[in-house]
């Protein structure tokens, strides 16, 4: 078998451009990947159109292995997260091929299953009023975990008030659960100072935080690890802006963090996600899988989660009606729990029709700004 072809589509949705990858083979099976990066699309794109394709048509495509290492290590310049969610996203259509030619689930590939199904949380994606009122929707979906974002920040950045309404919002949440049962997690995208993150998470204490989700910045390990140090006794989680295994040794040396949180679509796809999950173990560090993408990429993410001993959690974007409605056929999601396919290889698969009809549209970029009009170093 030899790949004949690798190309992509885009499909604009709100607040996301899907990256779909569709490597083509000899055979007549076509495997589907998706490489979702915000901002980055265009040159995501040209990465794997106009630099891996060439390198990869008139390969094996089921010489995974060979092929991720001829990506990553073939050219000068590695890491960076353009290449490494092109790579992603071939990666994760290299494993769809290779699991429809031999006519088993991926994850069965990878091992077999560690579990009969995948916990997934859910987000406050409905557009609804409040968050509290976000919460309420998912437990009566069945989710039993929620996250929350950061916001809305003010204008101009204040810290302290991010810290209020971080405190507000998680009141409000607890006070709608009542006596229901719900893990929460709070993604604070890296907004917070160390002192700041501090006070922040001393206010959570008593609340059920599974994790507080990159509480500082990402631009050096000392503040987290500090913030671990502080010994809170909230998890810390960290990772989905870090690609590949190299990224995260730091990480997981210096113990500071309690939870990891790679992105299939840019840490290196199922591969490379697999061998992160095998480092964090060694360290007892749990894997939640950052996940905010399409539908491919929840299929991809569901696959590995299912076959890897130290998975905790896996984010569920449900944001956009056209989730559902782009697949033929995908992921089972009943009472919070993503349910192991049985079809061949990911068991996605997707309507090009509907691709075509939502083309590429520029996503606004996120703005902070001091009260004398700097910007923060967040």
């Amino acid at each position: 078998m030899k790949i004949t072809a690798i190309h992509t589509r885009v499909m604009g949705v709100p607040g996301r451009n899907w990256i779909f990858v569709f490597v083509e083979t000899d055979a007549g099976i076509t495997g589907i990947g998706e490489a979702t990066t915000e901002y980055q699309e265009q040159a995501v794109v040209a990465a794997i159109e106009q630099h891996f394709a060439p390198l990869l048509v008139g390969k094996d495509p089921r010489e995974i292995e060979r092929l991720w290492q001829m990506m990553y290590r073939l050219y000068w310049w590695r890491q960076g997260v353009v290449m490494t969610s092109a790579m992603s996203g071939i990666d994760q259509a290299l494993w769809d091929i290779a699991g429809k030619a031999y006519g088993q689930p991926v994850y069965r590939l990878l091992g077999g299953p560690c579990r009969d199904r995948v916990r997934l949380y859910a987000r406050g994606d409905l557009g609804l009023p409040t968050m509290a009122s976000e919460a309420e929707a998912a437990i009566k979906e069945g989710f039993t975990a929620f996250k929350w974002g950061y916001g809305p920040t003010g204008r101009p950045f204040d810290e302290a008030e991010n810290i209020r309404t971080a405190h507000a919002t998680a009141q409000s949440i607890v006070a709608a659960m009542g006596d229901q049962p719900l893990d929460l997690m709070i993604d604070c995208a890296g907004l917070f100072s160390l002192n700041g993150a501090i006070q922040m998470i001393r206010g959570l204490q008593g609340y059920p935080i599974l994790f507080v989700e990159e509480p500082v910045g990402i631009d050096n390990f000392n503040e987290i690890e500090r913030l671990h140090q502080a010994g809170l006794g909230i998890n810390l989680a960290l990772g989905e802006r870090l690609c590949t295994r190299w990224a995260f040794r730091e990480l997981l040396e210096r113990c500071a963090v309690d939870v990891i949180q790679p992105d299939i679509c840019h840490a290196g796809g199922i591969s490379e996600l697999r061998k992160i999950g095998t480092m964090a173990e060694v360290y007892g560090v749990r894997i939640a899988p950052h996940n905010p993408y399409g539908p491919v990429a929840l299929a991809a993410a569901v696959h590995v989660a299912a076959a890897m001993s130290n998975f905790l959690i896996l984010e569920y974007c449900r944001f956009s009606p056209l989730f559902f409605a782009v697949q033929k056929q995908g992921i089972s999601v009943v009472n919070g729990y993503a349910e192991l396919p049985t079809a061949p290889g990911l068991g996605v698969e997707l309507k090009m029709e509907l691709i075509e009809q939502h083309p590429y549209s520029p996503l606004s970029i996120r703005s902070y700004f001091a009260a004398d009009g700097a910007i923060p170093l967040i």
